[in-house]
């Protein structure tokens, strides 16, 4: 038998912390279409990345879905200029082959191309999708969306961008 002396005080629920909750909100739901022929996987600093079945040469077609909180201020603008800093700081080869906004339903998205060297001589298409998730009133962040389809350029990289497209196009937040 315990000793109920040996019990000591309940411990204090005052700085309980539940995730998601209102205090500290999850990652808003979505739902996209996965492209035909591709599998839905795990992959590090990702949401997910849905890729190739198969590898091409030792590198796999692949499409990864990201999320980050940014500061409220943070608009298309600012995004860009961000992430292309961050892209050339990691692949000094990297080369703009182009961008714009472009509207699926009620989803804004910024997309730009871009052609780089993975660093072990292995040539890169990607295309790059920006976006924010609705906001709410109030609040100092807001979600911020990416997905990067990469494929080798020496492979049907416009079959490739088709299923990038097609997926960012499906994407809705629910």
């Amino acid at each position: 038998m315990m000793d109920e002396a040996n019990l000591g005080d309940p411990p204090s629920t005052a700085n309980v912390v539940v995730h998601p909750s209102s205090v500290v909100p999850g990652i808003p739901a979505f739902l996209f279409d996965v492209p035909t022929g591709w599998v839905i996987d795990e992959a590090p600093s990702a949401l997910c990345v849905i890729r190739r079945p198969r590898d091409d040469d030792g590198f796999w077609p692949n499409i990864l879905v990201r999320h980050d909180k940014v500061p409220r201020e943070v608009d298309f603008r600012r995004a860009a200029i961000t992430t292309w800093a961050k892209l050339r700081k990691l692949y000094p080869s990297a080369s703009d082959q182009g961008e714009r906004i472009v509207r699926f339903e009620n989803n804004v998205v910024y997309m730009r191309g871009v052609n780089l060297d993975d660093g072990n001589g292995r040539a890169l298409a990607q295309t790059q999708a920006m976006f924010f998730a609705p906001v709410k009133e109030g609040g100092r962040v807001v979600d911020f969306f990416q997905i990067i389809g990469t494929c080798e350029r020496n492979s049907d990289v416009q079959s490739h961008m088709d299923d990038v497209a097609a997926l960012v196009a499906s994407f809705r937040f629910v």
